[in-house]
Order: C-alpha cells, then structure tokens, then sequence
C-alpha cells in the first residue's frame, strides 16, 4: 500500500529545479508522519522547546509532572505551526541550507505543508483555550501569520520585532500553564514583580542578540532578497554581537550578585562566543557559533530568574 493520500489540488511550479515541487498533488506522508513532524521541529528543539520548558518550571510557583507535560506539549505544537508556515513560504531556502528537512527531501509536498499550517492554526488555539492561555496562543498565531504569510521577516526591523514577540509569548505561555492559573489574569496571578521583570529582561535579551541565527543563512537570505542584520551591516553586526553578549553577561552578573565561580565562566563564554563569530565567518562555523550562542542564552534567560539568582548569588 502507498505511505501517501493524495488529493487533487492546483500550484505552480516553483523556480528552482528540487526535489519537490508545488505540482498539482497534494501528498500526505501517512506512514511517516511522527518523523515528519520531528524534521519540521528539529532545528529549534533546543532553541525553542527546551530554554522555554525550563524558564516555565523555574518560573512557576507550584508545578507538577502533568502540568508540565502540557507546557511541553503546548510550546511544541505552537513551534510546529510556526515551522510549518516557515517552511512552506520559502522552500528553495531550504533546498540550499537544510536539505534534510521535509519540504526539500520530498517527505511532504509544499501544499500538503500548507494545509498541515492551516489544520495547525485552529488546533493550537483550541489546545490554548483548554489550558487557559488563549491570549498567548492568539500573540503567537498573529506572530507567526506576520513573520511568515506577510512576509515581515524581510527586514531586520520586524523580523526583530515578531522574534520577540514569539519568544516572550511561548515563555508567558509555558509558565501560565505550568503554573496552573494564567499569570496575567487579573486578581488570580502567582507571578511576583521580579519574575515579571524577567520576562522583560529575556525579550530584551531576544532584541538586542537574535540576529545571532542569522549569520547562517546569510547566502539563502540574499538569495531571497532579505535584509536582515548581517546582511544590512556585514562588519557591524559582528561587532554588535560581541559587543551584546559581553555586556549582558556582565550586566546581568552585575544585577543578579553572580558569584564569581558562575559569573566568570558565564562573561568568558559570552567573549568567546562573539569572538567565534567575528573571527570565523563561513557558514559552517556560524552554524557552530550559533550553537553555542544558544548555550549562552539559555543560561541568560534563566540566570535572573529568582529561585536561580538567589542559589547563584554570593
């Protein structure tokens, strides 16, 4: 039997010569459907899924397992429909970059994709509303549409602005659930003031050092026409990540009483980081940078969080 149903539909045939094509058939991957939906996901399990899950447990004032199953799964599923969207806009990008995701390797058609994006939609809000946190399901879904469907993630300007917008509605979101009752409703929060000044501080943390993922892609992003800050400022943005990293990890050291033993490592992988990236400039070793760039942030965006500053401080 054939792993794939197909139904009738209409595209047009895209402009590189790839494996796939938009075709006139819609093909969906039946028999491998759970490897499908991991492929689509698995660049940002570990930008995404697990800074957010552990900013929600050490965020949340009382929390158990299943609460934070939910969390897991309601920041996951809102990730996938990111990456549905994402990757079914721009699918030669990934033909270049990321050969190996779903779209490119020819696990899924480019319209099959596009009507997972769309089932994804209502099932996310659904899924937000059944935990209690509609409004950051309603953030991220207006997030996503801006970033991918209008096409804003061109620019530097608001491709910042919908990343901040993304990573400060999955953090409001995780914790909400993890912490049972949504940390914004009036009269019922649990949140303290310090731990709302966090999740300010991370989105600042997003805006100021994000273009961190864009140096990867600089060769697909020209070739699409895109102005992000590499591309805008090829020296400067170099020089701006070093520049943002060292003195986050200083500020937030600073800010928090880090003792030395945290402090220390914490500054000099934020120096090495940004050295990585000003002194190593090929895709392949941006690639690397970027990893350990998600190290570092996953540290800053929990290391001001109060259970950990206090265990920290000196």
């Amino acid at each position: 039997m054939s792993s794939f149903l197909t139904l009738p539909a209409f595209g047009h045939s895209p402009s590189l010569h790839l494996p796939w094509s938009l075709g006139t058939r819609v093909s969906w991957p039946l028999r491998n459907y759970p490897r499908v939906l991991y492929l689509f996901t698995r660049s940002d399990l570990k930008t995404i899924v697990l800074p957010v899950t552990v900013f929600a447990y050490l965020t949340a004032p009382d929390t158990g397992a299943d609460h934070m199953l939910y969390a897991v799964f309601w920041t996951w599923l809102h990730l996938l429909q990111f990456c549905v969207s994402n990757q079914g806009i721009d699918p030669e990008e990934d033909a270049l970059n990321k050969p190996w995701r779903p779209i490119p390797s020819g696990l899924i058609s480019v319209i099959g994709a596009r009507c997972l994006r769309w089932i994804l939609l209502p099932s996310c809000f659904s899924l937000s509303v059944y935990l209690e946190v509609h409004w950051q399901g309603i953030a991220l879904a207006l997030a996503f549409f801006a970033h991918n469907e209008l096409h804003l993630h061109s620019h530097w300007i608001m491709r910042n602005v919908c990343n901040v917008l993304g990573y400060a509605s999955f953090n409001a979101g995780a914790s909400a659930i993890a912490a049972v009752i949504a940390p914004f409703t009036l009269g019922q929060s649990t949140m303290t003031i310090r731990t709302m000044i966090s999740f300010a501080i991370n989105a600042l943390i997003i805006l100021s050092t994000i273009h961190a993922q864009d140096f990867r892609d600089e060769v697909g992003d020209k070739l699409m026409g895109r102005r992000t800050i590499p591309i805008v400022w090829p020296e400067g943005s170099r020089i701006g990540i070093l520049v943002m990293l060292t003195a986050w990890s200083i500020g937030l050291s600073w800010a928090c009483g880090l003792a030395s033993p945290f402090s220390v490592p914490f500054c000099a992988w934020a120096v090495f980081i940004g050295l990585r990236f000003f002194r190593k400039r090929t895709a392949e070793e941006d690639q690397r940078s970027y990893r350990y760039y998600n190290i570092w942030l996953a540290a800053a965006q929990v290391v001001h969080v109060p259970i950990i500053a206090t265990a920290l401080s000196r």
